[in-house]
């Protein structure tokens, strides 16, 4: 009787989808890609007002809601890598190439900030790290904050 229930069921989610699509309407399912604006290929910054503190954080075309994971070339790599290095004692070079150095600096600091550590950077990520700030009144003046206004 059990059986039969889930096959009715399973029949009527397959009928309900028929009907959409002849209507022109249709179920879709959406990739982990597809809630991002793109692909992260440059670094925008963001400043805390009157502090003097600027960051530089990964963006896709000037928005911040953007993916990368390993393989990934650009300046937003290099954000990354200075805020693994600085907020989270890793020790990468800064070359703004994605590769195993940096998903393990990726994976530590997901770790460390409780969230899905898979090595790659995308919204979670973006939201529940650290982020290095560095002061434009000096040299070297570093400091690390979580950015809770997206």
């Amino acid at each position: 009787m059990k059986k039969l229930r889930v096959l009715r069921t399973r029949a009527g989610v397959s009928a309900a989808a028929v009907v959409l699509s002849g209507a022109g309407l249709g179920l879709t399912t959406a990739t982990p890609a597809a809630a991002y604006a793109g692909y992260c290929n440059g670094q925008v910054g963001r400043t805390i007002s009157n502090s003097g503190y600027h960051a530089k954080i990964p963006a896709y075309n000037g928005n911040v809601d953007c993916y990368m994971n390993r393989g990934a070339q650009s300046k937003a790599v290099s954000a990354l890598q200075t805020t693994l290095n600085k907020c989270y004692g890793r020790n990468l070079d800064v070359d703004g190439i994605f590769g195993n150095n940096t998903r393990n600096a990726l994976i530590y600091a997901q770790g460390r900030e409780d969230i899905s550590a898979d090595g790659g950077y995308g919204k979670q990520t973006r939201t529940n790290i650290k982020w290095a700030y560095q002061y434009s009144g000096g040299i070297g003046q570093w400091a690390c904050f979580y950015i809770t206004n997206w």
